[in-house]
């Protein structure tokens, strides 16, 4: 176990020296996913960004520094908790082994039917889900990727 320990230090040293000069966007991107589309992503109280399968299993996690942290928020309140939390100071075991409030709890089946009963009032009222952007060279409105 030690010898394992060891052989991901390096990665890990490695990675969390590259991603703190990271934009948020470029580590969600190098983030691994769940394959099937199905995972999340979220921000623990603990400052790291993790990606979690439909089980809610970690598949990958970084440890933000505060600027990612600010980032993040970027345009919402920030939480208080969130002041004072730099994830780069968390090791391996628990970025992999979170504490129990920083594990996205799953959806009930009200809380999946009260998302599909406003996703059909959305579709109803015809709103959909891209930003159109009118800038484009034709004069017609395209979706905006961002």
């Amino acid at each position: 176990m030690a010898e394992r320990l060891q052989a991901d230090a390096p990665v890990h040293t490695d990675r969390r020296a590259a991603s703190d000069n990271m934009s948020l966007r470029d580590i969600r991107k190098s983030m691994k996913r769940d394959p099937e589309g199905h995972g999340i992503s979220a921000l623990g109280f603990d400052g790291v960004l993790r990606t979690f399968d439909a089980e809610r299993n970690v598949l990958d996690a970084v440890g933000l520094n505060p600027t990612q942290i600010r980032e993040y928020y970027d345009g919402l309140p920030m939480p208080e908790r969130f002041l004072t939390a730099d994830g780069r100071n968390i090791s391996r075991e628990d970025m992999f082994n979170p504490n129990v409030e920083d594990i996205p709890r799953k959806p009930t089946e009200e809380d999946r039917a009260r998302t599909r009963a406003y996703n059909e009032e959305l579709k109803r009222r015809g709103v959909s889900c891209c930003v159109m952007d009118t800038s484009a060279a034709n004069g017609e409105a395209e979706p905006n990727s961002t």
